[in-house]
C-alpha cells in the first residue's frame, strides 16, 4: 500500500489534465438536471453535495460510499492508517467530480495497514520538478472510499508516527501481523478468542528506530485480568514469545488476550504480533569471545558483562525468526597483595583506600576491587596495619670506638698562657700535657 499511496501523490501532477471541469455557467442548475444534460457520471451528484474536507485524526465506520477532498499539503505529515474490517475497502481518486474514470484506484484487503513516512512523500514531490510540484499542490482531487461486498469496516488516520491510543477502556482489535504505531506511554490490545493462534506459537515484536526499549505482558479476560507472560524488550532485535501452552488453554477456554505494551515518554515505536513463527534453515554461525572480567562485550544490541552460553533468537523479516549460539567468557583478574599502614586515629575516621576508593574502619585483610569504565578490574588483597610509633633519631656516630667520651673541660689563662684543664689535667692549646 506505500507504493499506491506514493503513486497517488506522482498522480497529481497530471490530474488536470485527465477531465474537463464544469463551465461556470452551467454550476447554478439543479444537480440532478445538470448530469442528465451534460451526460455526468451518476456519482456526480454525490461527489459534488456531499464531499468531506479530509484532516488528521481521521476515524469513522465506513458502511458505504464516502467522498472525501485532500490535497497533497495534507499528506506532508505522512500517513500511520489502519482498516479493521470484515471486507476489503476501495479508493478511488478523480481530478473533479465530472471525471468519467478515475485516475488511480487502490484496494486495501480486510485489516490491513499503511504506513507512509513523510520524507518520502516530499522526497516524491522534490522528485517532480518546481512546475509539477505546485500544479499538484494546489488540485483538490476527489477520493472515493467504499467497503467491497456490502461489507463494513473502521478506519484510522493519523500523520506519520502517530496512531489512537488504546486504553483498557477502548482497546483496538489485535490481530496478526497488523502494525500498531505506540506513541503514547502506555497501549493495551484485545484479541478475541477465536483470533488466538491454534497451536499457540506466536511472537511479539517491538521496532523503534533509536532502539528504545519497551515492556510487554500478556493479560486474560480483561486489562486487570490473569497475566501469562511478561517480557522487557530492550531492543528491536529481539522478540518475546509467549507460552504457545497458556495460548491454547486461553483459546480452548474461549478467554481473550490482552496484549500491554509499555514505553518511556517521548519515543515512538512500532508493535506486531505474529503467529507460526518461520526459522531460517541455517542458523547464523556461532560467536565466541573472550574479554577480561570489568569490560563489557556487545552482541546483537544486547550487552554482558558475565559469562555466558546460550542459544540467541533473532527477528529477521516479518514472521521469519533465526538462532545463534553465544558463548562469552570474562576472565578474573590476578590477586594483587598490598599492606598500608595507618594510625589509629586515622582509621577512626575512616581511611581510605586510593587505588578503589573504599572507606575502611578497622585493621585486617580485605579484598577490594578497582572497577574503571570499559577497564579491565583489578582485585586486590590489602593488608591494613597499625602505623609503627617514631623513634628518636640515631646519632651517626654512635658505637664508634675512637669516639671520646664526655668530658669536663675548663679554659684558663696561666703565667701569660693558655691553658685547658680537662679532667683535673692540664694540657696546652695543642693539647700537651703540662707538668
Amino acid at each position: 500500500m506505500k507504493k499506491q499511496l506514493l503513486g497517488i501523490i506522482m498522480a497529481l501532477s497530471a490530474l488536470s489534465l485527465s477531465a474537463q471541469s464544469i463551465p461556470e455557467e452551467y454550476l447554478s442548475w439543479p444537480c440532478e438536471m445538470l448530469r442528465d444534460s451534460l451526460n455526468l457520471p451518476y456519482f456526480y451528484c454525490d461527489c459534488r453535495e456531499n464531499t468531506e474536507v479530509f484532516a488528521f485524526p481521521l476515524e469513522r465506520e465506513i458502511t458505504d460510499t464516502v467522498w472525501y477532498t485532500a490535497t497533497v499539503n495534507d499528506l506532508r505529515q505522512g500517513l500511520s492508517a489502519y482498516w479493521f474490517a470484515n471486507c476489503s475497502v476501495t479508493m478511488e481518486v478523480y481530478a473533479f467530480c465530472a471525471s468519467k474514470k478515475p485516475t488511480m484506484v487502490i484496494t486495501v484487503g480486510a485489516n490491513r495497514n499503511c504506513d507512509v513516512d513523510n520524507t518520502k512523500i516530499n522526497q516524491k514531490l522534490d522528485e517532480m520538478g518546481e512546475t509539477a510540484r505546485l500544479q499538484a499542490e494546489t488540485l483538490t482531487p476527489h477520493l472515493r472510499v467504499y467497503p467491497n461486498n456490502g461489507g463494513s469496516g473502521h478506519v484510522y488516520c493519523y500523520p506519520y508516527d502517530q496512531g489512537p491510543h488504546s486504553t483498557c477502556e477502548n482497546p483496538l482489535p489485535l490481530l496478526v501481523g497488523m502494525t500498531y504505531v505506540c506513541d503514547k506511554e502506555e497501549n493495551v490490545y484485545r484479541m478475541e478468542w477465536s483470533k488466538i493462534p491454534a497451536s499457540g506459537k506466536s511472537f511479539v515484536h517491538w521496532k523503534q528506530k533509536q532502539n528504545k526499549g519497551c515492556e510487554v505482558w500478556m493479560t486474560l479476560d480483561s486489562c486487570m485480568g490473569e497475566e501469562i507472560g511478561r517480557a522487557d524488550l530492550s531492543d528491536s532485535l529481539h522478540v518475546y514469545q509467549p507460552d504457545s501452552a497458556s495460548l491454547v488453554n486461553a483459546r480452548s477456554a474461549k478467554r481473550s488476550l490482552w496484549l500491554h505494551v509499555k514505553h518511556a515518554a517521548g519515543i515512538t515505536g512500532r508493535i506486531y504480533l505474529y503467529s507460526n513463527p518461520k526459522y531460517e534453515e541455517t542458523a547464523l554461525p556461532a560467536v565466541t569471545k573472550k574479554t577480561c572480567y570489568g569490560k563489557t562485550i556487545k552482541q546483537n544490541e544486547r550487552t554482558y558483562s558475565t559469562d555466558t552460553a546460550f542459544v540467541d533468537t533473532i527477528w529477521v523479516a516479518r514472521d521469519t525468526l533465526t538462532t545463534q549460539r553465544i558463548n562469552l567468557t570474562f576472565t578474573q583478574p590476578t590477586l594483587e597483595y598490598d599492606t598500608v599502614y595507618v594510625d589509629s586515629a586515622a582509621i577512626h575516621r575512616g581511611y581510605r583506600y586510593t587505588p578503589s576508593g573504599d572507606i575502611l574502619y578497622e585493621f585486617g585483610d580485605y579484598t577490594l576491587e578497582v572497577k574503571k569504565t570499559n577497564t579491565c578490574t583489578r582485585r586486590i588483597q590489602v593488608t591494613v596495619e597499625p602505623k609503627k610509633p617514631e623513634e628518636p633519631p640515631v646519632n651517626p656516630q654512635e658505637g664508634l670506638e675512637d669516639t671520646p667520651a664526655a668530658r669536663k673541660v675548663r679554659k684558663m689563662v696561666e703565667n701569660g698562657q693558655m691553658i685547658m684543664i680537662i679532667d683535673g689535667k692540664k694540657y696546652n692549646v695543642l693539647g700537651q700535657s703540662i707538668q
